[in-house]
């Protein structure tokens, strides 16, 4: 069976009803559980459309030493997870090997967001250290990932990223994914749609762990995060190659639907009604840059949105700041994000309901720890 993401659940672990209910997140929680981090905003692809396009050119980086004493103030703040993610590449960083080996050195989960080229560099640190890897693919065959995914260069780096991932398979101890974002004439690019079978069926191939299958959005300068409408004929099309990807699902290996594809096949491309006035996932997750620290990943490079700039200041002090808790106060998702089609949305009314039984002295019912990336 398909399976759709499920963020929700991971709420209810003990490790975040326990920072829920001892620190008043209404107010700003001393630290957040869980950080995003691009450790360069350089990357060795040219893909069109893409969402960082005004943040690669800025060709930023954190030196390789800032990157490793951002690494040791993020353990000494009590951080549970990071997702290495970008911004640029962050395989692409020389130093991103050594915090990956430091983060699971110290008990601290790791997962990337990678394009593979970079992969063989630090293979053993991410097949050891790796909670889950996932690859953006977009593709079955070089024809095609040529036109989505081209390299700045002009060479082709699909063989080299398939036989990363095959290799990374052999060795992982995590979790292996094949990202597949879908791309049409919606999103003035060629479509891929027809090989979405396909990529599933190479990604199972190759030894991955899951498909995952993704909308594309619209995105431009921070101010609209909308799901593309793609045309009758392509939903049909996709639609039909789901129902084949039911065939490859087994015990080792899973079909990942993102949490809006549904919305998107179903053609429900209006717009969240947020009416909440602050956002609980972003004092629960945050988002570190070269170029600042970010209230979330939809505001990067935003300075409206920007908490402060660990290029000059320690991960706590920023995090304590009086600029951080202005800014984290101001923020106004009902305002703000009303143009968004945000995928923590769902997150943000469990968290509040949450938030509202602890209030009123309800018991909340917590599992085990399975998984710190929530």
């Amino acid at each position: 069976m398909i399976k759709k993401m499920n963020i929700k659940n991971k709420l209810y672990q003990d490790f975040v009803i326990d920072k829920i209910k001892n620190e008043n997140i209404k107010e700003g929680l001393n630290v957040p559980l869980i950080v995003e981090l691009d450790p360069t905003a350089v990357c060795d692809l040219a893909c069109p459309g893409c969402i960082s396009e005004d943040i690669i050119a800025t060709n930023n980086s954190f030196s390789s030493d800032r990157l490793i004493e951002i690494a040791i103030e993020l353990k000494e703040s009590g951080i549970k997870g990071v997702i290495l993610i970008g911004g640029g590449e962050p395989l692409s960083h020389p130093a991103t090997k050594n915090i990956i080996k430091y983060f699971g050195d110290n008990d601290i989960s790791v997962g990337i967001t990678t394009n593979g080229t970079f992969i063989d560099r630090m293979i053993d640190e991410i097949a050891n250290y790796s909670f889950w890897t996932r690859v953006s693919m977009d593709a079955a065959t070089k024809e095609t990932f040529d036109i989505l995914r081209p390299s700045k260069n002009g060479k082709s780096v699909f063989e080299k990223v398939l036989n990363n991932i095959e290799n990374l398979a052999k060795r992982k101890k995590g979790k292996l994914g094949y990202s597949f974002l879908i791309r049409t004439e919606a999103d003035n690019i060629i479509s891929n749609v027809h090989e979405i079978y396909e990529a599933a069926k190479l990604a199972k191939e190759l030894g991955c762990d899951y498909f995952e299958i993704k909308p594309s959005y619209n995105y431009k300068n921070g101010v609209a995060h909308s799901l593309v409408k793609h045309s009758d004929k392509r939903i049909k099309e996709i639609k039909n190659q789901l129902k084949k990807l039911e065939q490859l699902v087994d015990d080792k290996f899973s079909i990942i639907k993102a949490i809006t594809l549904d919305d998107m096949l179903d053609g429900v491309i209006a717009k969240q009604i947020k009416e909440y006035n602050f956002c609980p996932v972003a004092e629960l997750r945050t988002l570190i840059t070269p170029l600042g620290v970010y209230v979330c990943p939809y505001w990067r490079g935003n300075n409206n949105f920007k908490l402060g700039d660990l290029k000059t200041t320690s991960f706590k002090e920023m995090w304590n700041s009086q600029h951080k808790k202005n800014i984290m106060k101001w923020l106004n998702p009902s305002i703000h994000c009303a143009n968004l089609h945000c995928l923590r949305h769902e997150s943000n009314l469990e968290i509040i309901k949450i938030i509202e039984k602890l209030e009123n002295g309800e018991m909340v019912e917590t599992i085990e720890e399975f998984d710190r990336f929530f």
